[in-house]
């Protein structure tokens, strides 16, 4: 446990570190939340973030990015979402695409969504909202009941 203690503290370190730096009147960088939030909290924190960065090691995350999705209304936002989540498959032809391994492709994308131009990002998030109302968990599910042979 001491070495996640430490994990954390160094985060915690490096993000007062970047807000120290970045931080201008009425805007700060990186929002840093240890902890649960409730659903609502969380739909109206999607609802209003210009970026969603996640980045699983190995497949996950899938709800969460596509809750982020869902929950642009107004298509201004954009993920970045690394290459090992399952739902880089559906996504990636719109999401930026990450190797969360690969520290400083990870800084040019979240550059990149901070630059891209408002008619891009709501094209691409128009596309992936799309993708997730029409692709469901039912239909995932019989996706992979034909992939076991089983008829559904």
């Amino acid at each position: 446990m001491p070495e996640y203690a430490e994990q954390k503290e160094e985060i915690e370190r490096l993000i007062g570190e970047i807000n120290g730096e970045f931080t201008h009147s009425g805007w700060v960088p990186i929002h840093y939340m240890f902890g649960r939030v409730q659903p609502s909290e969380l739909m109206a924190m999607f609802q209003v973030a210009d970026i969603a960065l996640i980045t699983p090691l190995k497949d996950g995350m899938n709800l969460v990015a596509k809750e982020f999705c869902a929950a642009q209304c107004d298509t201004h936002g954009v993920l970045i979402l690394s290459e090992f989540a399952g739902a880089a498959a559906e996504l990636g032809d719109y999401a930026l695409l990450v190797n969360p391994h690969d520290i400083v492709t990870v800084a040019e994308q979240i550059y990149e969504a901070y630059r891209m131009p408002a008619d891009e990002r709501s094209r691409r998030m128009t596309a992936m909202r799309d993708i997730v109302k029409n692709h469901t968990a039912f239909d995932w599910v019989d996706s992979f009941l034909k992939a076991a042979g089983v008829d559904s």
